[in-house]
């Protein structure tokens, strides 16, 4: 028995680890075949090894963003190339375009929007994934299949995307049309319940609710639409002077909830007044502290030793 393998030899052995499961050894197989690969000549059979190698990475670690992307690199120059997975044969195409879908997935999911523009983009993005899931149809994807034991539907993954985009069209509107944002809401609950999960469905109904209540400022008149967005509640003593507005329009009390109802300028104003005032308070508090302790520390010197 020689030595050392060929690289042939190599990815023989690569083959019976992934059938074991042993990805992680596979992976450093297909690693080394690549390299064996490079120094012969070949440098298509390198791209083969190399892509072998990026797929078992999937399966020897919980794969995110990096692990998924760098293997729809590794497979993307191989275009029908088939793939030996197992019992089965896979054009790399195939492969790279879900590695492709689920590496855009992962990295939404960790996204962090913060500005009416990241939302957009949030928006966009999750769009273009509901298609690109849609377009795939009901067979469910391979690799989540052959590497993590997970059954991943498109089918079911598409109505999601599309729920989490209207859910961030809503957020990128919320703060100047507040009614807007409860009619992308009251799409994403359409949506979420399409993909069965009820829980995020309720989610977006109750966002709806609140988006979609106007009232008219205690303090200022102004009328606000958007409970939690344009308007606040304040807690208040809620008497039978205070129950009923007088006049016809938009509310300025909850009694149900026993406040009466602040935009958002007026609640800010208030809430620096507040501050401003326990900041004072808290100073003279500091003061007169600072006071006592002195008094403390001049009769302790006074005591005879």
């Amino acid at each position: 028995m020689p030595l050392f393998k060929t690289p042939d030899q190599l990815m023989a052995l690569g083959q019976d680890l992934m059938l074991r499961g042993d990805f992680s050894s596979s992976k450093n197989k297909y690693e080394d075949a690549a390299e064996k690969y490079r120094v012969a000549g070949n440098p298509q059979m390198a791209v083969v090894a190399h892509a072998y190698a990026q797929l078992m990475a999937l399966g020897a670690a919980a794969p995110g963003v990096t692990e998924y992307a760098a293997a729809a690199q590794a497979l993307s120059p191989l275009g029908d190339y088939p793939l030996k997975l197992g019992p089965r044969q896979v054009p790399a195409s195939t492969l790279a375009r879900e590695a492709g879908l689920l590496a855009e997935q992962s990295s939404l999911a960790k996204s962090t929007p913060h500005t009416p523009a990241d939302w957009s983009d949030v928006a966009r993005r999750n769009q273009a994934l509901s298609m690109e899931f849609r377009q795939l149809g009901n067979q469910n994807l391979l690799l989540p299949e052959l590497f993590r034991h997970e059954t991943m539907n498109p089918a079911q993954l598409a109505p999601s995307a599309a729920a989490r985009a209207e859910e961030a069209m809503g957020e990128a509107v919320v703060l100047d049309h507040p009614k807007e944002a409860a009619e992308h809401n009251e799409n994403a609950r359409n949506w979420w319940a399409q993909a069965g999960d009820l829980m995020r469905a309720q989610e977006a109904a109750n966002r709806v609710q609140l988006y979609g209540r106007s009232a008219r400022c205690w303090f200022c008149g102004r009328e606000v639409t958007g409970e939690g967005v344009q308007y606040v509640l304040f807690a208040s003593d809620i008497g039978p002077w205070s129950s009923v507005d007088s006049g016809a329009g938009l509310g300025s009390v909850d009694p149900s909830r026993g406040s009466i109802l602040a935009c958002r300028g007026c609640a800010s104003a208030i809430d620096r007044i507040a501050d401003q005032h326990a900041i004072e308070r808290a100073k003279e508090v500091e003061v007169k502290l600072e006071a006592e302790i002195q008094r403390l520390e001049e009769q302790i010197r006074r005591i005879p030793r």
